[in-house]
């Protein structure tokens, strides 16, 4: 049984003249691994940053678990803290150790002291594979090890919903997988997320639904192994028709 975790709707994006995103109606259900595809400039990374209003839509309505965040009256900073956000650049701090990059947001933004902050870090360092290297810098790290801290550091957060914006596309090839491997145990553990990325496989093995979107819009949304054998929008037959 699934609940409503987001809901958007009939959500606007202009940057200047540029009508980025259009009318956008989307809901997100707990417990589902939403993968987003599409051409470059159709909007996937802007949707998934107006999620948690990193972007502020030019018009529409963001609810998250009931309530509406677009309403200029929340506490963005406290919503962010159930909404983990993982981007393409790793965005460590490169003075601090992977544990003390974990532990720096634990203590200033949820106040924990510490131990109890240093315990939660290495637990979710344990989570990604990486305990070994709590002490290690980001500059003695692989691109993949350092996206598994981000990781890490999104989810010691104890987010309801994780975004992932493209979080493979600046690693080697060979650094891909353990990154998607740490993706797919959290989705296999029930873990809420929408996924922007350009990883066909991971989109039809572990995603839950499928959304293309082209132009702004949302113009296929599915199971992910029935939009991959039969698209029905010539966009979507275009375009996979380039990347599988």
């Amino acid at each position: 049984m699934t609940s409503q975790l987001l809901e958007i709707e009939k959500l606007n994006k202009w940057f200047g003249e540029a009508h980025v995103l259009r009318d956008i109606d989307l809901t997100i259900e707990a417990g589902d691994v939403n993968v987003v595809i599409g051409p470059s400039g159709s909007g996937k990374s802007t949707l998934l940053r107006c999620m948690n209003l990193l972007e502020e839509p030019t018009s529409g309505r963001v609810v998250f678990e009931g309530r509406e965040i677009t309403d200029v009256r929340v506490n963005l900073n406290k919503v962010r803290t159930h909404i983990g956000i993982v981007f393409q650049a790793f965005n460590l701090f490169p003075h601090m150790s992977a544990l003390g990059n974990i532990t720096v947001a634990l203590r200033k933004v949820l106040n924990l002291n510490e131990r109890d902050a240093k315990e939660r870090a290495l637990k979710e360092l344990e989570h990604v594979g990486l305990e070994e290297r709590a002490d290690a810098y980001p500059g003695q790290l692989s691109g993949g090890q350092q996206q598994r801290v981000a990781i890490a550091r999104a989810l010691a957060m104890r987010p309801r919903l994780m975004l992932f914006d493209e979080v493979t596309s600046a690693l080697d090839p060979e650094l891909i997988k353990e990154v998607l491997d740490t993706m797919k145990r959290l989705a296999d553990e029930g873990m809420t997320m929408v996924v922007v990325t350009h990883e066909m496989g991971f989109a039809r093995e572990v995603g839950t639904r499928l959304l293309v979107m082209d132009d702004g819009r949302i113009i296929e949304d599915g199971v992910p192994k029935e939009i991959f054998s039969n698209p029905r929008h010539a966009r979507t037959q275009s375009f996979l028709a380039h990347v599988l």
